[in-house]
């Protein structure tokens, strides 16, 4: 696995652009959202869990999450989450508000969800039953996996193989102490097209698919919040990719 900084700071003025005390209510179900269009990058981008490159200012924002489980709580943690594409990688950054955060493991493929996780699933459209889970933890330890379908059996039988994606997190506040309050995270990701099956993003719109999901345990809620991009998951829970949105690649200028 490459390698994959994390960079934690306990009073970061400017580089996370995150508050615990701002919530979002809880939006309706509502149909299948329209499709992303992920644009190309403008320009570098560094890989430092920053989003603060011109590049990231041009990619459309998603800001609308739903609850997987049963929501006692008020409100949904804020989250925000950007895709970017080159033509050698797959760029994906998510903020993430959070007032306890907590990593279960600093090590990579470990079962990371059972602490504080943004995740990243996507199909590639490549006409079989294949899609791909990236997983990232504040402590910037990655999970990835390329399932070969629903049924070809659980996460330890895919979690061997390595996308070779960069990853780095920030962290405003401390990672597993609940004392403290803190302001929250940002994720990184970029991800070598090459790991895909498809390789290069296909020239059929709307044939790749994707779906952002969040892990939030906090000292806040009665019960950990689990989020997500799409609407419904009625069928193996982040897994279900039929209801994944449409991802559309901006052509290149």
């Amino acid at each position: 696995m490459s390698s994959k900084p994390v960079i934690t700071s306990f009073l970061v003025a400017g580089a996370l652009a995150l508050s615990s005390c701002k919530t979002v209510p809880m939006p309706e179900p509502s149909a299948r959202e329209f499709a992303y269009v992920c644009a190309a990058a403008s320009g570098d981008i560094t890989v430092d869990g920053r989003l603060d490159e011109d590049a990231w200012q041009g990619a459309e924002v998603i800001s609308t999450f739903y609850p997987f489980t049963p929501a006692t709580d008020p409100a949904l943690s804020p989250t925000r989450a950007r895709l970017l594409w080159t033509p050698t990688h797959l760029y994906v950054g998510i903020e993430c508000d959070d007032d306890d955060i907590w990593s279960y493991s600093d090590q990579d493929d470990a079962e990371l969800w059972n602490g504080d996780v943004a995740e990243f699933f996507i199909r590639t459209g490549s006409g079989d039953k294949s899609f791909y889970e990236f997983v990232i933890a504040p402590s910037g330890a990655l999970f990835d996996a390329m399932h070969a379908s629903h049924g070809g059996g659980g996460y330890r039988r895919f979690a061997g193989w390595s996308s070779g994606a960069e990853v780095a997190v920030t962290v405003n506040g401390t990672d597993g102490d609940w004392r403290d309050d803190d302001r929250g995270y940002v994720v990184e990701l970029a991800i070598p097209l090459a790991a895909f099956s498809s390789g290069l993003p296909g020239s059929t719109p709307g044939a790749w698919t994707f779906g952002v999901f969040r892990y939030n345990y906090s000292k806040s809620f009665d019960e950990a919040q689990l989020l997500m991009s799409i609407p419904e998951a009625p069928k193996w829970g982040f897994h279900y990719y039929p209801g994944y949105r449409p991802l559309i690649f901006q052509a290149r200028k």
